[in-house]
This record gives C-alpha cells, structure tokens and sequence, in this order.
C-alpha cells in the first residue's frame, strides 16, 4: 500500500470513528453546548469538537433571514419520506440536528426557538442547511430557511485545499448549469443556482475536484448525488 493510500484509508478511517462516536449529550452546564433539547426534541448547540471529515456537501437551501425572529421557520418539500436534517454554522461551530420532524400537508417544518442561535452570535447568513432522504444514494431535498429567495445556495466543506473543476446540474442526462472554482479554498465553497426556469423532477449533482494536502499528491474526487426541484419552491 502506498503512503497516499494509506493516508486516505486512515483518515476515512478517522471520520467514520468521529461519526459513530459522536453523542448526543443531556443537562450540561453550559446552557449553550450541544445537548439534547425539547419542545421540539433535537440536539442543538456549540460543537465544541473540531470540524473534521472529507470533502463534502454540507448545504441545500434558500433562505432570506438577516435577522433572527422567533420562531425560525424551517421548511422542507414533502418528497419523499424521513428525511434527515442538519443545520450548521461552521463560522460559529453551532450544529443543529437529530430532529423529531413532523409532517403537515405537503411538507416537513420546524419552528425553531432562536434563543440558541442568538445568544451564540450566530451570524443568520452562516446557516448551512441539508435535508438528506433515505436510501443508499445520496438524494436531496432543499431547505427553506425563513422565506425562500430566487435561488439555492448549495454548499461545499472541506478542511483542505479544494480545486472544484467542474459543478454540473443534469436533468436527463442534460447539463443545464455549469460552474467552477479554479482557485483551490479551504473551508466552505460556495455556488448559486437559479431554478426557477427549470420543470420540477428530479436533478442530478456532480462534481469533479482536486484536493490538495500538504505532503501528499493532488487527489481526484468525483461527488455524484441526485436532488428534487421544484420551481414554485423558489420565489419569483
């Protein structure tokens, strides 16, 4: 095994670890740290534990907050069922999940007390939210934070160096968005897409990359994952 492949393994190895050894805590002192929470039940806080993982994507939504109301709306289109949603503040290391969602009619919503997020210092345009279905592939519905806008923000992470050479939205096969970040980031990555002309269905997103560590030869990753769309889920 090579040192690359080795490292890889390892650090795959490491994330896997960090996810299952995650908990879920109660009744800490500090008022503010992830914990375990009511009304509604979910876990909710400041992530004292460092960011880790891999290069990935850690938001699908649209939101029009600048400022927090109380409650905080959160919304997600009723396709599908179950689905799991994370909400993250990576620039305040607030995390927000293990939600007991209920459905209303065509859709899943929170409303959420914002005591949390405000005390914080949780900038509103920090949120990252995403709203994973069940099953062996990733799919995706969007998360509407507050009241929509006329676009998605979809969000990548990752703690090294990232050259993203091609984002692609397909829809049959079809590329009907097309974007890059030829200049390698660290942390989060950023894209827009505006769907508002596009039929409602189902979405294909794929990215090839480059991640760069330091010590180690450029490594290239495809991410392929499917999304559901719908234009009146956007403002016009």
């Amino acid at each position: 095994m090579t040192l690359k492949h080795l490292l890889t393994t390892l650090t795959l190895l490491g994330t896997s670890l960090a996810s299952v050894g995650l908990t879920c805590p109660t009744n800490l002192p500090d008022d503010l740290a992830y914990q375990r929470r009511d009304n509604p039940s979910r876990c909710e806080g400041i992530n004292r534990q460092s960011v880790s993982g891999s290069f990935s994507l850690v938001s699908f939504a649209t939101s029009n907050v600048t400022s927090y109301d109380n409650p905080l709306q959160l919304r997600i289109p009723g396709v599908g069922s179950n689905p799991n949603l994370r909400v993250r503040s990576y620039q305040r290391r607030y995390q927000l999940d293990s939600l007991q969602l209920q459905r209303q009619q065509n859709r899943y919503q929170v409303d959420l007390n914002t005591r949390i997020l405000r005390e914080s210092h949780v900038p509103p345009n920090s949120l990252r939210a995403l709203a994973q279905l069940p099953g062996s592939q990733p799919a995706y519905v969007p998360v509407i934070i507050g009241s929509p806008t006329n676009h998605y923000e979809i969000v990548f992470y990752s703690p090294s160096r990232v050259l993203i050479r091609s984002l692609e939205i397909r829809r049959n096969n079809q590329v009907v968005h097309r974007d890059s970040r030829p200049s390698p980031r660290q942390g989060e990555i950023r894209f827009t897409w505006d769907g508002r002309n596009q039929p409602a269905g189902d979405y294909q997103l794929r990215v090839e990359a480059e991640i760069q560590q330091r010590g180690i030869a450029p490594q290239s990753v495809t991410r392929v994952s499917r999304f559901h769309h719908d234009p009146s889920w956007l403002s016009q």
